[in-house]
Parts: C-alpha cells; structure tokens; sequence
C-alpha cells in the first residue's frame, strides 16, 4: 500500500468512527413519550457491534499509522544536498520553515501607524537593523524551499510503499 491511500484509509476510518460514535449517542438512550415515537433503529446488540467495529476500524487504523511512522523514519531522500528522512522533511515543511519565515516577516518598519510620528520640539527618526533587500531574498529562497518540499513530499505520498504492510 502507497504512503496516499494509506492516508486515505485512515480518514475512511476516521469517517466510519465518527458516524458509528453518533449513532451509539443517539440510541443508546432515548426518550419515547407517546405512541407515535419511532421504535429504536438499533437495539442493544446493534449497539455492541458497532462497538466493536470502532475497535476493530482503530487497531487497523493503528497499524497503518505505525506502518507510516516506519516508513517516515526509514525513507531517505536528498533535499537540499542533505539525505534526510520523510520524517525530518514533515518537520521541515510543518515546523522550522515556516518559524524561519515567522522570524523574517516580523522585519518590518513601525514607524506608521504605531505613533513613531513627529512630536514636537523633538528630533526623531527611524533606525532600521534590517536589511529589507535580504529579508526579501531570504523570504524567496524559503518559499522555493517550500515548494520544493511540497513536490518532493507530495511524489513521495504517490511512489513510496508503506513498511510493514502488503
């Protein structure tokens, strides 16, 4: 099975869970106050089975996750000159790119609108610690790295098999 319809089946999982979890809520306690109340679509025993059927949809589910977390682990791939993991790319893509870019954002001038302006019988004026030119092309090469990543990782989800599973 491919990385993508690993993923796939977990939110197929996920979607039987959450619709098996309303039906249990809704019928395993209700209240019929007169005659023309519909009857229990389910009935106690219905209720265990989907039971026992989320149980089985979460080991399964469980076993495919475990499968992605090897593969991740144990996939390496060059990027950036690097040989890294699936997993160290995920961190890549999801945490550290997008703090460096938070970091590079914040660079900014503050003089307008934040009340920098003219006060009278003094002198003021803007000290800037920043190169915005740099912060520029450092904001540019992060998102080339970023696309990069995205089409790496998303070839990655289409070609790679997970471990464990066959």
């Amino acid at each position: 099975m491919k990385i993508l319809a690993g993923l796939k089946k977990i939110k197929h999982f996920d979607r039987k869970i959450t619709k098996s979890l309303l039906r249990i809520e809704r019928w395993c306690s209700f209240v019929a106050d007169n005659e023309k109340d519909p009857g229990a679509v389910y009935n106690e025993d219905d209720i265990r089975k989907m039971q026992q059927q989320i149980g089985d949809w979460a080991e399964s589910k469980a076993i495919i996750r475990h499968g992605l977390h090897l593969t991740n682990m144990r996939t390496r791939v060059k990027f950036d000159g690097a040989d890294m993991s699936i997993d160290e790319l995920l961190l890549l893509q999801n945490v550290v790119l997008p703090e460096k870019m938070k970091a590079l954002k914040v660079l900014r001038r503050k003089e307008k609108g934040h009340g920098y302006g003219s006060t009278p019988g003094k002198d003021s004026w803007v000290i800037i610690q920043y190169d915005p030119k740099q912060r520029d092309m450092a904001i540019e090469k992060l998102e080339l790295s970023m696309e990069n990543l995205d089409e790496i990782l998303d070839d990655l989800n289409i070609e790679t098999d997970i471990v464990g599973l066959d």
